[in-house]
């Protein structure tokens, strides 16, 4: 995962404008960090303060994401893994079809849904389970759009 994949994962479905609001930044700093992986350090102290983001997790991708969090970088692997086959079990031969971008939404989106709910490894939802909540974001995102 490279520093802007990592930085969307922290924003999660906020939109980048309110994000950057919401960190007291211009929107250009959010989008610019996550197009071309190279982040401000104003940008990277005020997510490290703010969302209690590990600054090693979220330069190098090694560690917990958070502060204080026990070490889920493989937690994070397993549950993008099992993201990525219940989008191809939801969409089956139509998977290709479904826009780049529509399939990294929804999965950034259902990663911050099963970290929001305490997902564990033994927890972790089966693929059927995983697909119908990917094509149930994938609608609400058609929608809303």
């Amino acid at each position: 995962m490279t520093l802007g994949e990592r930085l969307k994962l922290v924003r999660g479905t906020t939109s980048q404008k309110a994000f950057a609001a919401e960190l007291s930044l211009h929107e250009n700093t959010v989008s610019n960090a996550e197009r071309r992986n190279s982040a401000t350090l104003e940008y990277l102290l005020k997510l490290a303060e703010t969302h209690n983001i590990n600054l090693h997790w979220l330069l190098t991708g090694h560690g917990p994401m958070r502060v204080g969090e026990a070490d889920g970088s493989l937690l994070q692997e397993k549950v993008h893994l099992a993201l990525a086959e219940a989008l191809r079990v939801a969409y089956g031969s139509r998977y290709a079809a479904v826009p780049l971008e529509t399939r990294a939404r929804a999965m950034r989106a259902g990663a911050s849904y099963l970290r929001a709910i305490g997902v564990s490894e033994d927890t972790l939802p089966d693929p059927d389970s995983l697909a119908k909540l990917l094509r149930l974001t994938i609608e609400v995102m058609r929608h809303a759009g």
